[in-house]
């Protein structure tokens, strides 16, 4: 019963965001009956949805490679077809069809483009607590498998040139079992400490096994557990489907609030509960600030404290856009980005 009902929402979401729009596009170019392919796309989604389904759990990126940038280049379609769809009002099918086709073969071009260049995010944060300036670099969601080793290489080279004292991974540092320790080998060139919580990705894979692969890189990967840098103590708690992880979690982890306290949890949830345990700083991810527009919206209504700088009093959210993307190597509407916090005593 849990099989077919998940088939069906898949085959909900893929007839949306991949099947339907295609179907309207080649109704227009074709002047056909649009009613009529929306139909038969509607029939041939479910078969669409198994082969996508098998594709993405493939660890073969001959067929992984194709549907992921299936799904997101259709994902843009969707949005170009409702945008264009008022031109039928002034123009024929033909012209429209026409129009959307280029608009978005120069948007896939564009969003390409977005996920291949990783932007610098500069934040800064006093507090008493500080006896002297810090800097690191936060990294989130790099997706290893579903972004290559030369992706990885070059997140590691742009975070080692602003000089870290430490740097920080909030979670799905990789997707796919076939992710090794050569794969992620460029983590070891830091020449800094490199802190990491795990996220709902490696929880997805063999755990155990990733684990051994970002250890073997010289990752210090804290679970539910505490570790300090000089006088900060640094806090990683696993990630969880549980809204309450970070609530059930402090309590029995070794914290102290005399202390700068940074906590590092892939999802943006519990940073009140986090607050309330005297954390000063709480780094997620996880979100990807959507993505692809305009799902940065539906995001929006599950993660109250969605994307960028949040403050409570001296409590302080970062939630990182990701550093890469998952699934297709897409950005619209979002961008690749790592943060470069600089903490400083308070005046």
């Amino acid at each position: 019963m849990r099989s077919i009902r998940f088939l069906a929402i898949a085959s909900l979401i893929t007839w949306i965001t991949v099947c339907m729009p295609l179907a309207v596009l080649l109704s227009w170019l074709l002047n056909s009956h649009t009613p009529s392919a929306i139909l038969y796309s509607a029939i041939t989604t479910p078969v669409v949805t198994l082969w996508l389904r098998h594709a993405m759990q493939s660890v073969n990126g001959l067929h992984k490679w194709p549907a992921e940038q299936w799904i997101g280049a259709g994902t843009i379609l969707l949005s170009v077809v409702i945008l264009c769809s008022p031109l039928l009002y002034f123009l024929t099918p033909g012209i429209v069809g026409a129009i959307a086709l280029l608009i978005w073969i120069l948007l896939c071009v564009y969003g390409a483009f977005a996920a291949t260049r990783i932007h610098n995010k500069n934040l800064s944060i006093t507090s008493a607590k500080l006896n002297r300036q810090y800097r690191f670099v936060q990294l989130s969601d790099l997706h290893a498998g579903s972004r290559s080793n030369k992706f990885i290489r070059k997140a590691v080279e742009q975070a080692k040139s602003h000089q870290p004292e430490a740097v920080f991974i909030t979670g799905d540092l990789l997707d796919s079992s076939s992710v090794d320790q050569h794969t992620l080998q460029p983590l070891a060139e830091f020449e800094c400490p490199v802190y990491m919580c795990i996220g709902n990705h490696e929880r997805y894979v063999d755990l155990p096994a990733a684990i051994r692969s970002i250890e073997h890189n010289r990752v210090e990967v804290l679970r539910d557990s505490s570790q300090y840098f000089e006088s900060l103590n640094i806090i990683g708690i696993d990630d969880a489907d549980d809204r309450q992880q970070v609530a059930k979690q402090l309590p029995i982890i070794s914290t102290d609030s005399t202390h700068y306290q940074i906590l590092l949890y892939h999802k943006p949830d519990g940073w009140i509960h986090a607050c309330d345990h005297g954390i000063d700083l709480m780094l997620a991810g996880h979100t990807h600030g959507g993505q692809i527009w305009p799902f940065g919206y539906l995001v929006k209504l599950r993660f109250k404290e969605f994307l960028g700088h949040y403050q409570r009093d001296n409590c302080h959210l970062y939630v990182s856009p990701g550093t890469g993307t998952w699934g297709p190597t897409l950005r619209l509407g979002t961008r690749c980005e790592m943060t470069i916090l600089d903490l400083a005593p308070a005046a």
